[in-house]
């Protein structure tokens, strides 16, 4: 059996291997909740993670040649999660590699599998062009949270100089008040 056929006849087992593999990249106790709830809006990530990755591989694996046109809205959501983490940016594409690892572990098991040089090839351009495609993802997505920060750090300076010292605006009041009072004469006949 070749490389991809094996792909395509063990999908269910590889999947679910590399999805618990990068769930496991959280914490012990995220990643236990990441695995245990499969409800959409009790879990968010963990089912972004599940959903994306089994969509990732079949656009990958499921069709003679991998459908890179349809990754960007396939992967969006999930990159947009892994953006607002605390990931660096090699953590937040890893998992596309770890993919490789839980392959080479499924292929390594199963003796039928007639692995070439050229179909592993083929598997590592594969990842590499998805991973390039997840990287640049990641950073416009980053790129986009720096601006979002940046200008709600503008607005807000932008309140607090518009009328100059924040004080200001209570030093004018205080003003208007004082200028209401008459100030006693001390040195008037009256205090004498």
């Amino acid at each position: 059996m070749r490389l991809f056929e094996f792909l395509r006849d063990n999908k269910g087992d590889i999947q679910e291997r590399w999805v618990n593999l990068v769930l496991d990249s959280y914490s012990e106790d995220a990643a236990a909740i990441f695995k245990r709830e499969q409800d959409r809006f009790a879990n968010p990530v963990g089912y972004s993670t599940r959903h994306t990755l089994t969509t990732l591989y079949s656009l990958l694996f499921d069709h003679d040649t991998p459908q890179f046109d349809q990754l960007r809205p396939a992967l969006e959501d999930f990159i947009k999660i892994r953006a607002v983490q605390t990931f660096t940016p090699a953590s937040a594409v890893a998992f596309v590699y770890d993919l490789k690892g839980v392959i080479r572990k499924a292929v390594s098991r199963d003796r039928a599998v007639e692995a070439g040089s050229v179909d592993w090839e083929q598997l590592h351009d594969t990842l590499d062009t998805v991973a390039l495609q997840v990287f640049d993802l990641y950073m416009a997505c980053r790129e986009r949270l720096y601006k979002t920060q940046l200008n709600e750090y503008k607005s807000m300076n932008h309140m607090l100089t518009q009328h100059g010292c924040p004080a200001a605006g209570l030093a004018d009041d205080t003003t208007k008040l004082m200028a209401d009072v008459h100030p006693l004469n001390i040195h008037s006949n009256e205090a004498r």
